[in-house]
């Protein structure tokens, strides 16, 4: 990557930082750690700059789009946190770090099935949705709406129910 673009997104970080600290602020607690949410808002920044096509009104699409996802952030963190109980570490290791091998096979098995039949931003989504998120935080992290989540969800189980009802 060339250094005027690095040198930009620094100068976009430094001048966007307040913004990005006082809605982790805002967000903080009850699951989701304020310096988890301040990397989700630096990263949301990065993708908000991206999106932005009139750069003279940069400040005022961050100031409105920002909230969103760190809000989607911090809920997706609490998520996390519910499902996986954080006091027990061998649990959650014998869960997260080495599933059963048969397990292991299986999952991978789908995920190469799930990539041969999807496009790429569907695989995506179904990978997301098999993960546990909801379709509200999916509508957030695609910054789509709910009603559009479960619709590219339905063309996807549509597309994907002949191969599986075979294999059964």
């Amino acid at each position: 990557m060339n250094t005027n673009t690095e040198m930009m997104k620094e100068e976009l970080i430094a001048k966007y930082e307040p913004l990005v600290k006082a809605t982790a602020k805002r967000y903080a607690g009850r699951g989701a750690e304020y310096e988890d949410l301040v990397q989700e808002g630096y990263l949301a920044l990065l993708i908000l700059n991206e999106k932005c096509t009139d750069k003279n009104w940069l400040t005022a699409f961050i100031a409105s789009r920002l909230p969103g996802y760190v809000r989607t952030a911090a809920q997706r963190l609490r998520g996390l946190r519910r499902k996986t109980n954080f006091a027990d570490f061998d649990t959650v290791a014998d869960h997260l770090i080495d599933p059963s091998e048969v397990e292991r096979r299986l999952l991978i098995e789908i995920l190469e099935i799930l990539k041969k039949r999807l496009r790429p931003g569907e695989f995506i989504l179904a990978r997301d949705a098999m993960d546990g998120w909801t379709q509200s935080d999916l509508a957030g992290k695609n910054n789509i709406t709910q009603q559009a989540v479960c619709a590219r969800l339905k063309k996807i189980r549509a597309k994907l129910e002949p191969v599986f009802l075979d294999r059964e």
